[in-house]
């Protein structure tokens, strides 16, 4: 596993209006916290991190520099505004490369399925990541999974996965990716498509009904006058 190196400053203050300014001058508020360490508020360099993070990801491993001494840490969670997805605050884990860590590494797909290629079914992935739980040296960048095989019906799980010098902390059980048959996905499209078209028919046969009922009361009413209108003219 590569170390990143990124450096860090102590940030003096807390609260809503001391991190609003530190965004402001251009840094990411953070704290730095482990097991052997006390919680620690820092800042880093927006650009420093931009940087730092197109060179790894957030299983790397980082080699934090603050007050000349340096700490070795993980990503553990990047806060990000919903609507500009700045990144508004940074949690990094310290770590000792003698002692195992749980940390999440995103899995990479290699190569085209058979089952898409050929047959026009659908990949589908219900994983993106796997934790696993190893020293951190052991840290691998990524796992890469080949789809190139697969057919219609052919899926990859957990168990069919190895991560050497690791252990995979999700269940044997759990499906990774899976190849379907392309009618299944238009069966699904025909059936909703068959559904809405019941729906406007109905109401457009509610429509039809309410519309004679209206024009039927009318004539209803006519009928009756005129009913009513006969015996006078017989008595004249």
């Amino acid at each position: 596993m590569r170390e990143i190196p990124l450096t860090i400053q102590r940030r003096d203050g807390a609260g809503k209006g001391v991190a609003r300014q530190t965004r402001m001058a251009g840094r990411i508020p953070g704290v730095v916290y482990g097991p052997e360490t006390a919680p620690i508020p820092v800042t880093v360099e927006e650009r420093d991190f931009r940087a730092a993070m197109r060179h790894g990801s957030s299983s790397s491993i980082l080699n934090l520099t603050l007050d000349g001494k340096e700490t070795k840490a993980v990503l553990r969670e990047m806060q990000r505004d919903p609507v500009t997805n700045r990144v508004l605050h940074l949690d990094f884990h310290a770590i000792s490369m003698n002692k195992p860590i749980h940390v999440a590494i995103p899995i990479h797909f290699v190569g085209t399925p058979v089952g898409v290629k050929v047959d026009g079914g659908i990949m589908q992935t219900t994983m993106r990541e796997l934790e696993i739980s190893c020293l951190p040296a052991d840290i691998p960048e990524h796992l890469e999974v080949d789809v190139s095989e697969l057919g219609i019906g052919d899926s990859v799980h957990v168990r069919d996965v190895k991560v050497p010098g690791a252990t995979i902390m999700a269940e044997e059980g759990r499906t990774i990716v899976v190849i379907s048959a392309p009618t299944v996905i238009k069966a699904e499209a025909v059936a909703a498509e068959e559904a809405e078209g019941e729906a406007v028919e109905g109401e457009a046969a509610e429509g039809a009904e309410a519309a004679e009922g209206a024009e039927a009361a009318p004539t209803e009413g006519k009928a009756a006058k005129k009913e009513e209108a006969k015996p006078e003219k017989e008595k004249k």
